[in-house]
């Protein structure tokens, strides 16, 4: 009996007592903040150095048995968050645009778990999660100048328009300072879209004008020689307007086109054409010059016919 209701009372205590803190997981959760020594990223972001430092602050100021799983949770989520600005930091400082884009990622991660560690009343109310926003912010800013920046220099309108966007996005994220310039860039995106679809309109209706051309001069609809001629002249010419389109926008969808055999199949058809009307035209001239032979020497019997009537009447006379 006794030994029952021994156990009944572990039994309660073990689920109705919260976990108690301990100094040795203080002293854990200290040297993992102090081992986060980073002095490149903190040169960069000293608003992360500010947050480690109160972080640090904070668990020394706690008694040992306040230090719980749950100080443990928000600890681990800066520590976090320290490790993703570095990665984050490592790729924005490449001058490849792929992995800016990483970058930019990793700062969505990095957001989510500054939402999660400010639901921790104490990281909050010390400031932290404000500390790494203030660093992700700023991060945003710096982003959204490199997409403008190279926004400027890219040819290739497609993925111009896609770095204005990103640009526009990130200028958005760094807050009240630069929504300016995010609206800006939201601008320039929008206008150059709008130019860039018209024009890629404008060339697919070329592209199939031009492909109806070149079957109307395979398979002329008229007997006239001349139509199926003047029709691979039309499709030559509106498949030229198209190339230039394609070619303003530096768009790689130019080589899908020429490999879909259109502007070969134009220059086999001319050239078979041309070669048509060539012969065609040898035969013509061959025909004339018969006839202009057989002329010119009726001429020339007339003309002999003319001298020998002329000779016979000064004889007579």
């Amino acid at each position: 009996m006794i030994l029952m209701l021994t156990v009944i009372i572990l039994s309660t205590l073990s689920f109705s007592t919260p976990a108690a803190g301990s100094d040795e997981l203080k002293r854990e959760l200290l040297e993992d903040i102090i081992s986060a020594d980073k002095p490149e990223l903190f040169d960069d972001y000293g608003e992360l150095y500010l947050a480690k430092a109160k972080t640090q602050a904070v668990i020394q100021g706690m008694e040992g048995w306040v230090v719980t799983s749950s100080t443990e949770e928000w600890v681990d989520i800066f520590l976090g968050i320290i490790d993703d600005f570095e990665q984050m930091t490592d790729l924005s400082k490449s001058s490849v645009p792929f992995d800016h884009m990483e970058a930019i990622e990793i700062a969505g991660r990095i957001n989510t778990s500054i939402n999660t560690l400010s639901r921790y009343d104490i990281a909050e109310e010390n400031g932290i999660p404000m500390f790494a926003e203030f660093a992700l912010k700023r991060f945003y800013r710096s982003e959204g100048k490199f997409f403008e920046d190279i926004s400027r220099n890219e040819k290739e309108t497609k993925v111009k328009i896609e770095y204005e966007k990103i640009s526009s996005f990130s200028y958005k994220k760094g807050g009240i300072d630069t929504l300016r310039d995010a609206s800006r860039m939201e601008f320039e995106s929008r206008r150059d879209e709008w130019v860039y679809k018209r024009d890629m309109e404008r060339a697919s209706e070329y592209i199939n004008a031009s492909w109806l051309h070149l079957d109307n001069a395979k398979n002329p609809s008229s007997g006239f020689f001349g139509a199926a001629f003047m029709e691979i002249i039309k499709a030559g010419d509106s498949f030229e307007k198209a190339e230039k389109i394609y070619e303003k926008h530096h768009d790689v969808e130019l080589e899908s086109v020429k490999r879909s055999g259109l502007e070969s199949g134009i220059r086999i058809t001319y050239l078979r054409l041309m070669r048509d009307m060539l012969g065609v035209i040898a035969i013509y001239l061959l025909i004339l010059s018969f006839f202009t032979v057989i002329i010119w020497k009726d001429f020339k019997r007339w003309g002999e016919e003319l001298d020998d009537t002329k000779l016979g009447e000064e004889l007579i006379v």
